[in-house]
């Protein structure tokens, strides 16, 4: 699923000071850098970058989270208002503490989301919400 996803529908790739972010037809995975302090700061550039690939469209951010970082759960609030077009958002998270992680920080996204082992997963999971809310 996720070979073919990403073939079909792949736009472009950032790379961006606090991690890579690749584009696809409405879907962003990201992928921060190990030890990031995540802040509204530096993740301007990214909502910038969405918000000119996705305003009119529905958009699912995966989180990949290989590394760990550290952010404000509260930020996901300002995110939202910023970012409106997101209507989805998951991670991919690998270990336990990972896991806790994302668990806490779901507390705060305040559209679907889900917590997912493999990135497979995600974009099914990605995909099957864009369907159901008419977003293909």
């Amino acid at each position: 699923m996720s070979t073919n996803f990403l073939e079909k529908s792949y736009l472009t790739t950032h790379e961006l000071a606090i991690g890579t972010f690749r584009f696809y037809k409405q879907v962003v995975v990201g992928r921060v850098r190990e030890g990031m302090q995540i802040s509204m700061d530096n993740v301007l550039p990214l909502l910038a970058l969405s918000w000119e690939a996705y305003r009119d469209t529905s958009v699912v951010y995966i989180s990949d989270r290989k590394y760990s970082y550290s952010l404000d759960p509260t930020m996901y609030y300002e995110v939202q208002k910023l970012a409106p077009h997101i209507t989805g958002y998951a991670w991919v998270v690998y270990n336990e503490i990972n896991r806790k992680t994302a668990e806490l920080e779901a507390r705060f996204v305040q559209c679907p989301k889900a917590i997912h082992h493999t990135m497979d997963n995600a974009l099914e999971w990605s995909v099957n919400l864009l369907e159901n809310k008419g977003a293909n």
